[in-house]
């Protein structure tokens, strides 16, 4: 089994999901705004295994993912 290594993506995935199923139980938000949530979800997923695979010996991939992660939030809130 590989080692298991913690990124930015791992820890905002887990903490989107998280925060995405608290308002699901408790009906605090709107639709919209849940979908547009799982389709971040879903791209951060994504672009982790693509980080993953072609950047493995990358020594700043936290910075670059990082830097996805800001990215990825500002096109969901563009379109949103």
């Amino acid at each position: 089994m590989k080692s298991l290594r913690i990124t930015p993506l791992n820890l905002s995935c887990a903490l989107l999901l998280a925060w995405l199923l608290w308002q699901i139980l408790f009906n605090l938000i709107v639709w919209k705004n849940i979908l547009l949530g799982f389709l971040l979800l879903i791209v951060m997923i994504i672009a982790d295994q693509f980080f993953r695979f072609f950047f493995r010996t990358m020594k700043r991939i936290w910075l670059t993912e990082l830097g996805f992660i800001l990215f990825a939030i500002l096109v969901i809130w563009v379109i949103g």
